[in-house]
Formats: structure tokens, sequence, C-alpha cells
């Protein structure tokens, strides 16, 4: 089974496309990977990947390997944002009208 690797930051790896002015398009030709697999991690749609596509997109992006990508088990997983239910809202007086 191929090792997952875990984005460090999505707004990490947009910020090194917005500095060299690379496309994603022009960063999964360059790394030899679809469009789609390239979009999906920049903006967090996905947050893992293979070992190779880890290694393909900090190599076309000339960076150092594990700067942008550590390996899935060393990471903490992301918080995300406790959703209440509508229910709780009502309660507190915060429905929306």
């Amino acid at each position: 089974m191929t090792e997952r690797m875990r984005v460090r930051s999505s707004l990490r790896l947009q910020g090194h496309l917005n500095y060299l002015g690379v496309s994603e398009r022009e960063l999964a030709r360059q790394a030899g990977l679809s469009h789609a697999t390239v979009n999906f991690l920049v903006h967090g749609t996905r947050l893992t990947c293979s070992r190779p596509t880890a290694e393909a997109i900090e190599r076309a992006l000339q960076v150092d390997p594990g700067e942008l990508f550590a390996e899935h088990a060393s990471l903490p997983r992301p918080t995300q944002p406790r959703r209440w239910p509508a229910a709780a809202h009502s309660l507190t007086g915060l429905a929306r009208r």
C-alpha cells in the first residue's frame, strides 16, 4: 500500500503557486498530475495524497521535500468548526428569520 501524505496547509500551497505565478493547470502539467488532483489539494477538498504525488508537486514547485506535505500520521487531524443544529440556534434566540 502506498504511504499517504497530508498537505501541511492548503493556504501555503496556494501561496507558493501565487508567489511563482504558476496556475494549477501548469503545476499539474509540470508534476505529471491531473488538474483535478492539484485543484483538490490546493483548495483543501482533499487533504491527503500518495507519496509520489506529494513529491511530484514539491519537485515541480522547487521546494524542499517535506515543506508542503508530511506523513499522514505525523500531523494532528485538522479541527472542523462545530456545526450546531438548527434547533440549538432557536434555543439561544439566534434563529434566522
